[in-house]
């Protein structure tokens, strides 16, 4: 099984839109982390299922929320380097990577 770490911008992210949800309604935060746990362990035991979306890097898509992390495989590890909005223009693969 591969490792999921989070890069420092993406786990930033992730816990901006946390204390949204929060903000939004009790417990849906909570809800929100639920499910990114949920994609973490599918991408450990199959990181290469996810596709890709510019050159090495995979999008994984969370089912509940419209967000996705996107992730490169390294290894045995799977690194996070973003968490974002579907519905917006995923970040460039330069400026993350310049994270």
């Amino acid at each position: 099984m591969a490792h999921v770490t989070y890069t420092p911008a993406a786990e930033a992210e992730a816990g901006a839109i946390f204390r949204n949800y929060e903000d939004e309604r009790d417990g849906l935060g909570v809800e929100f982390l639920n499910e990114i746990l949920r994609v973490e362990e599918h991408l450990g035991y199959n990181p290469a299922l996810y596709q890709r979306v510019d050159g090495d890097m995979r999008r994984a898509v969370l089912r509940r929320f419209p967000y996705g992390l996107l992730c490169v495989i390294d290894g045995e590890e799977v690194i996070v380097l973003s968490c974002y909005h579907l519905h917006r223009r995923p970040p460039r693969r330069a400026t993350l990577l310049a994270r």
